[in-house]
């Protein structure tokens, strides 16, 4: 959610949307949605409270690291400056899918992901392509053959980095 336009807004995590929807639970990674791959942690909301009850008595609660633990002290005092890389991201994303639509050998499936799933069309198969980019650019993409559903089909996931990293890769697939 944080990754999308008007993100603020599409939250689920909010007091009147839980009460209104007491069988809806909210699980969101904190690693992910922050960028702190391995601390492995989320949070889970509801207003259904004797689900809450049931969580907290019968589902063991996993220790958390001390790196983890920091991290929670922390992460209050970015808020500020999170909100304003995510919308650099959603500035940078709209820029970057026009660039990769462009590619005639792709086709780029809209996202609002801090990714872009892309059909190879023509020219490479997606593992020729993501060989391609790392053997000679050093360059990583994931070819998504071994994805369920995307089995033999010829597409790949590009990660949306910054401008310069975007503009790279733009600029190598133009090359092919």
């Amino acid at each position: 959610m944080d990754f999308t336009d008007g993100y603020s807004e599409n939250s689920l995590l909010h007091d009147d949307i839980l009460e209104n929807n007491p069988n809806m639970i909210v699980v969101k990674s904190i690693s992910k949605s922050y960028g702190v791959p391995g601390l492995r942690l989320g949070v889970m909301a509801s207003s259904n409270t004797p689900y809450i009850n049931y969580m907290k008595k019968d589902v063991s609660i996993w220790n958390i690291n001390s790196f983890a633990e920091f991290y929670l002290q922390i992460f209050g005092k970015y808020q500020s400056d999170y909100d304003k890389a995510c919308q650099k991201f959603i500035v940078e994303r709209k820029r970057f899918a026009e660039q990769l639509s462009s590619i005639d050998f792709l086709r780029v499936i809209p996202s609002q992901a801090n990714y872009f799933l892309c059909e190879v069309t023509k020219k490479f198969t997606s593992t020729e392509l993501a060989k391609d980019l790392l053997n000679k650019y050093n360059i990583l993409i994931k070819d998504c053959q071994t994805k369920n559903g995307l089995q033999n089909k010829n597409y790949v996931r590009i990660a949306i980095r910054n401008k310069k990293d975007n503009d790279r890769l733009i600029e190598v697939l133009n090359s092919l």
